[in-house]
This record gives structure tokens, sequence and C-alpha cells, in this order.
């Protein structure tokens, strides 16, 4: 069973997440994941189609430094990593807050 305090908080992360999300998406980015282990920790990942650069870098940042300003997490763990592989296959975390249409 799914406890409501569970889906609210989760609800509230996604909402953050895609508000944080809001102007900062561009061609590269393939997918973004974001989970979390209660408010210890956030973990959000962005998949792109070519290695990071450090800018890709910034923008994660950015984004996590967002989401924490909704929801103060304890620990944030960002990740931007290239991958080839398909979507679906990709780590998804808690939850997709973004996904590029793929052929």
């Amino acid at each position: 069973m799914i406890n409501e305090n569970h889906l609210k908080f989760k609800d509230r992360l996604l909402l953050s997440t895609q508000k944080a999300l809001l102007g900062m998406i561009y061609p590269d980015i393939r997918a973004v994941s974001v989970g979390h282990e209660g408010i210890e920790k956030l973990k959000i990942i962005i998949y792109l189609d070519r290695e990071p650069d450090e800018d890709d870098f910034e923008v994660v940042s950015d984004v996590a430094g967002e989401i924490c300003s909704d929801i103060p997490f304890r620990n944030v763990e960002e990740v931007c990593e290239f991958s080839a592989e398909p979507i679906p296959s990709l780590d998804k975390l808690a939850s997709w807050v973004y996904m590029r249409k793929e052929s």
C-alpha cells in the first residue's frame, strides 16, 4: 500500500523539478530523471546525446538548486552523462520529468 504522504511529497518534487527545468532544456538533452530518499537525498540525472561539458554540469547544478529552494534536501547528487542507450533502458529513478521524442 502506498503512503499518502509519500504521494504528496513525490507530487511536490515532480512539480518543483518541472518548474526548475523551465527554460533549461536544450536540444542535447535526451531525458531527465529525478529520485529521492525522503528529505535526506535528492538525485537528478540529465542524459545527453554527447559527452557533457562544463555548461551541462552548471545546468544540472542550477536545476538542483532550484529544487532545493522548494524542498530542503540534506544531500544532493547531480549527474550529467552521455548515453546512446534507448531511453527506456536508462535509470528513471523515481520518475522521468523530461523525455525527448526519439525514433
